[in-house]
């Protein structure tokens, strides 16, 4: 690198500026100088938000709203750029859109809350799914979306707060209720070259990151921080969108974390959910840690999870299949699960493991989930693995490949019944049925190898074999060892 000096280089400035220092130090110095460019574009300046008019903590949320929709479409009408919102008092905002080529930059201390009132949420995002399947589709506002954009950003420290306490009518120990009324808090829909990066989502009245058919999105580093009690505020939901990478995310929700889905209700162009790779995360829920489904209505496939700490969690990994669709080709592997029962008003029962496939109204006929792998999987819940179905043809296909599994007793919460929900046209669907480490029902082709069943110290009376399975074929257990909760009682194994 030349300085404008004959003959000098970096090298040699350096040398002579400080010839008393060792080679260490001015080799240090030259690092330093050719790091400054890389600084500079990193600190590269934007459009603050407080510059295009009122945007203060006692401004009126659709006037804040319009302020930053007017820093965003100027960014947008000058060819891209960054917005910044800086650190300070939360703002509270209406909706607001994000428009292609514009990075939404948060300052570590900015914070954006979502309006208290529903109304100031113009734009609106369809309910997963219609129930019955003839009514018109239900939709919820959205506090920051996207649509038909690329190449879009949301970065930066800061926060954006849904508001979730402000749409909550009765506060219960175990779970709130709410009004349908409530918004999203980012949904982004049919865009592509998408990063959304170390941002903070916190208390979102309903899903919190909605990706709707997108393409090519990065995940990275984000927070989203749920109230544990707050119902239908899923972390990530994943839909009908491809080519997804999530890493370094913490997501502690009530509902699921992190959601597999094609829903029925989406009326956009349909494309595979696939190519799915979520890795190196922690998740905690009140409901499923990853749930792959249940409502899918086209092809879920080819997706990857790995690294994962699941703790104090509802479920932990869930393949479920409630619509028309398929799921295949999914691998889980180098994973720790801890799951435990709350009250049964949070889909689950406490399953490390659960895949089902079950219709959820008579509108639907399931399609297949084949071909789902488990490896190296270290797991301790109050229940077992749950493989069911109600009739052959629909769970093929499934690897256990190292599961260290141990089940015991850690709540007081009664756990003799298992959940199937949402399944509403057949048995009930949360029959009593006891607990072992593998509860099969119509699965074929399920194929042990190097897994262990172990019980803890507290076994209910409603723990029996290390393996139950009924109407099921094509097993290779060979590669699955443990007794029963009581082998005085119970054989290890029941296979009808």
């Amino acid at each position: 690198m030349s300085l404008g000096l004959p003959g000098a280089g970096a090298e040699g400035l350096l040398a002579d500026a400080m010839p008393a220092l060792p080679h260490s130090a001015w080799l240090l110095g030259l690092l330093l100088c050719a790091q400054l460019p890389a600084f500079a574009a990193a600190a590269a300046p934007g459009r603050l938000v407080t510059d295009f008019g009122p945007f203060a903590p006692d401004t009126a949320p659709p006037v804040a709203a319009a302020t930053l929709q007017r820093a965003i479409d100027a960014c947008a009408a000058a060819g891209g750029g960054r917005v910044i919102v800086p650190a300070g008092p939360a703002v509270t905002v209406g909706g607001v859109q994000l428009r292609s080529h514009v990075e939404l930059h948060l300052e570590r201390g900015a914070v954006l809350r979502g309006s208290p009132h529903h109304a100031d949420f113009p734009v609106q995002s369809p309910w997963p799914i219609r129930l019955p399947a003839d009514q018109p589709v239900t939709t919820s506002g959205v506090i920051l979306s996207a649509t038909d954009a690329e190449d879009i950003a949301l970065t930066g420290g800061g926060l954006i707060d849904g508001n979730g306490g402000a749409y909550v009518t009765k506060r219960g120990p175990e779970i709130y209720e709410c009004p349908n009324e409530r918004p999203f808090t980012v949904v982004f829909t049919r865009c592509r070259h998408v990063t959304v990066r170390d941002v903070t989502l916190k208390d979102s009245p309903f899903w919190t990151f909605r990706l709707l058919g997108c393409d090519d999105v990065l995940v990275d580093g984000i927070r989203i921080d749920g109230d544990r009690l707050m119902p239908n505020n899923d972390g990530l939901d994943i839909d009908w969108s491809s080519n997804v990478r999530v890493q370094g995310c913490d997501i502690s929700t009530g509902d699921d974390c992190i959601s597999l889905k094609t829903t029925p209700a989406y009326s956009g162009p349909p494309h595979p959910c696939e190519n799915i790779v979520v890795t190196n995360c922690t998740l905690h829920s009140h409901s499923a840690a990853v749930a792959v489904g249940c409502d899918v209505q086209g092809p879920v496939r080819h997706a990857i999870f790995s690294n994962l700490a699941i703790r104090d969690s509802h479920r932990g990994l869930a393949v479920r299949l409630s619509c028309n669709g398929s799921i295949e080709h999914i691998l889980f592997s180098n994973i720790t699960v801890e799951t435990r029962l709350y009250d049964d008003r949070w889909w689950g029962r406490g399953e490390p493991i659960q895949i089902l496939a079950l219709p959820w109204t008579k509108d639907y006929h399931n399609g297949v989930i084949r071909d789902i792998r488990f490896s190296n999987i270290v797991a301790r819940g109050e229940n077992g693995v749950v493989v069911v179905s109600n009739e052959p043809g629909h769970i093929q296909d499934i690897v256990f490949d190292r599961v260290s599994l141990e089940v015991g007793q850690t709540t007081a919460w009664d756990g003799r019944r298992q959940d199937f929900r949402p399944f509403e046209i057949g048995p009930p669907a949360m029959p009593e049925i006891p607990v072992s480490g593998y509860l099969l029902r119509y699965a074929g082709g399920i194929t042990w190898r190097d897994c262990t069943v172990a019980w803890g110290e507290k076994r209910p009376a409603y723990y029996r074999q290390a393996l139950d399975a009924e109407h099921s074929t094509d097993l290779h257990a060979e590669g699955l060892t443990g007794p029963s909760a009581d082998p005085a009682k119970w054989p290890a194994r029941r296979i009808e």
